[in-house]
């Protein structure tokens, strides 16, 4: 029976090094959940911690109002998927599947029906004699997905199941697990540090850095409405540039430069007049238009659908040491293709971009959301 994960002001220390300083979520009944973030930021700390592997220096760790602190591994009832696959060799598909049924001293005929039902979920059940030597990357990463699921856990944990797949293999495998996930309904714990695979699979992500989250939300939440720089440059393209606050009779501005600035009504009332900024703006938030930041092509990569071109701004007002940015053009809304060393205008999407104050460290935008 799936169960709720929460997490109450957990640490982890390794020696005198604090990797997880004080971390609070709540994982609900059911939901696929994504800790996602650099290398080293903690998340596979916390996933060997719910898991048991991993010991808890301070807080506690509950499934639904059980705490599991001080339960070891093997009695938690979860299911783990690795990142190198960890199925047997000399075992065949239906022999790894079936291994953790037989520790459970479940009767062969219970164990026969799961496994078959479980290897034909997956896709597997034409397969089930060979041995894994016999069997793609793919077809191994799901014979470890059933052997997870099939001893029916509270929890599945996966970390970064699908690094060790090629692109194409790895787009159709995080298919293939969030429709398992969804079919069987079971509370899902992934980490990754690929930020479009967490978007194309999750319910909600929890963004980490330096074993703290950073914002907790569904992929759509945190790809419109990043709470900080971090989150908005780790989370898909941002182009940063330096601008300021104009508050005229009670009208709110952002200033790019003497000849352009855009009225925003969503910006928050504690902003000051004056006050430094640096606004977010993706790629697919530009186009081309008569006014706006003036701009310089240095080249513009075609991609089918869309040409992706690469800019500077002539201001040179640009957040940060690199100073090329990025729009794209759908091939079918224009006729006009740009080349290099043309002088262009782009205009923002004023509902869609993003506001920082002059450390990057907070969201001035009114709809943020640091927690869903």
């Amino acid at each position: 029976m799936s169960v709720a994960i929460i997490i109450e002001n957990v640490v982890k220390r390794y020696e005198k090094t604090t990797v997880i300083p004080n971390l609070s979520l709540q994982i609900k009944n059911g939901e696929f959940f994504t800790l996602l973030g650099p290398s080293g930021c903690g998340k596979t700390t916390l996933l060997r911690m719910i898991a048991g592997f991993n010991s808890i220096d301070g807080g506690c760790i509950k499934f639904d109002d059980k705490v599991i602190n001080e339960i070891p591994a093997y009695k938690r009832n979860i299911g783990m998927v690795f990142q190198n696959y960890a199925i047997f060799p000399h075992l065949t598909v239906k022999e790894n599947v079936e291994y953790g049924l037989k520790l459970r001293k479940v009767p062969k005929s219970e164990s026969d029906r799961r496994v078959e039902e479980i290897l034909k979920t997956v896709k597997m059940y034409d397969y089930k004699d060979r041995l894994p030597d016999k069997l793609s990357g793919g077809q191994q990463q799901r014979v470890a997905l059933a052997r997870a699921i099939v001893i029916r856990p509270n929890v599945l944990l996966m970390d970064e199941p699908l690094s060790n797949l090629d692109a194409k293999l790895r787009i159709e495998m995080r298919s293939v697990i969030r429709d398992i996930q969804k079919q069987i309904g079971i509370t899902t714990v992934y980490v990754t540090h690929d930020q479009e695979e967490a978007l194309a699979i999750s319910d909600r992500i929890a963004v980490m850095k330096d074993g703290v989250v950073q914002q907790v939300g569904t992929p759509c939440q945190i790809y419109k409405r990043p709470t900080n720089i971090f989150v908005a440059t780790f989370i898909g393209s941002s182009n940063l540039i330096k601008a300021k606050i104009n508050i005229e009779n009670g009208e709110r501005y952002v200033v790019f430069n003497k000849d352009y600035r855009i009225k925003m009504n969503n910006l928050s009332s504690n902003v000051k007049d004056g006050q430094d900024v640096i606004v977010s703006i993706r790629p697919e938030e530009l186009k081309i238009a008569n006014k706006g930041l003036k701009v310089k092509i240095l080249k513009g990569t075609f991609f089918g659908k869309f040409i992706n071109y690469e800019f500077t701004l002539i201001d040179d007002n640009v957040f940060g040491e690199n100073k090329v940015c990025e729009f794209v053009q759908d091939i079918s809304d224009t006729n006009k293709f740009l080349r290099e060393n043309d002088i262009i205008y782009l205009e923002p999407d004023l509902s869609r971009i993003n506001v920082f104050n002059e450390d990057g460290s907070i969201n001035l935008i009114e709809d943020v959301i640091l927690y869903e």
